[in-house]
Formats: structure tokens, C-alpha cells, sequence
């Protein structure tokens, strides 16, 4: 099968450096021979081969990422943290918001995030963005209720 420059998918590319790692085991195509069959450069032979040795395989490898700034220990701490409340942290108020809760982190652990990352911290801890519901907690519901039986219809009748 001859390979056609073009793009191709990780697993396509897998497969052709799978297909070529044969090649390069029998030792008897040269790079150039197996450059030209795969359509690859000779460079990119030469690296296949040196990791072939080292490697002993040329299979894609996963990429795990940037290792995580908090550890599982920390999140269950700052999410105890988060359940004491933000006045518990000399906040104004109990509203968390994402720059609270990244000035939280860094006082505690001294790690430093952007507040649009922390929401994704947030997400991961099983917190959910919350509207304030924005009533008093003094609201006294039966007050409120007689004041529109009793005062509202005086005030309406006096309004026409």
C-alpha cells in the first residue's frame, strides 16, 4: 500500500507508523526506501527508528495532561471550606463567587488560579452556579400577605 500525504487521524497515523515499525525490524530497506513508501521524510524515519530502540514500540501514546495543582486531599478540604461559608472567610457577604473562591485557594493552599478556571474546580467538586434569590431573610410572608388584603385596596381606591 503506498501512503499519500494528506491528513490523516491519529489512529491512521498510528497505523502507518505500525506498518512502517516492520520495515524498520527487517533491516533491509534502507530510510530513504521506507521514507518514499510511507511518504514521510527520511528525518521522520530516522526519529521512528531511534524511538523503535528506545521505546521498542512505535504505538501513539496518551497524553495525561498537566498534572493537577490540588490534590484529591485539597479539593475535600476546599470543599469543606466552601461549606463554612464565605463570612467564615471575612467576606462581606455568603456569596461565592469565582474570584472569592480563587482568593480562598490561594490564602489556603498557595496555588493561584485564573477565577474562569476555578469554575471548572467548582464543577468538578459538584458545586453549581446559583442565582442569589435576592429576598431579605427577615421577609415575613404572613405580613405581607394581610398588607395586600388590608392596606393595598385602601391605597388603590385612593389612587383613582
Amino acid at each position: 500500500m503506498e501512503w499519500q500525504p494528506n491528513q490523516y487521524s491519529r489512529a491512521q497515523l498510528e497505523e502507518r507508523r505500525l506498518a512502517a515499525t516492520e520495515w524498520l525490524q527487517q533491516g533491509s530497506h534502507t530510510h530513504r526506501e521506507i521514507a518514499a513508501h510511507f511518504g514521510v521524510s527520511v528525518l521522520t524515519v530516522t526519529s521512528w527508528s531511534a524511538r523503535l530502540r528506545k521505546k521498542g514500540s512505535l504505538q501513539a501514546t496518551v497524553s495525561s495532561g498537566r498534572p493537577a495543582r490540588l490534590t484529591e486531599s485539597q479539593h475535600d478540604q476546599l470543599r469543606t471550606l466552601l461549606r463554612e461559608g464565605a463570612l467564615q472567610h471575612g467576606f462581606p457577604d455568603e456569596t461565592w463567587t469565582t474570584k472569592r473562591v480563587a482568593e480562598l485557594i490561594g490564602r489556603h493552599f498557595e496555588v493561584w488560579y485564573h477565577h474562569d478556571h476555578v469554575r471548572k474546580i467548582l464543577r468538578k467538586l459538584g458545586f453549581s452556579p446559583q442565582m442569589p434569590d435576592g429576598r431579605a431573610a427577615e421577609r415575613n410572608e404572613l405580613r405581607i400577605a394581610s398588607w395586600r388584603e388590608q392596606v393595598l385596596p385602601e391605597l388603590e381606591k385612593k389612587g383613582r
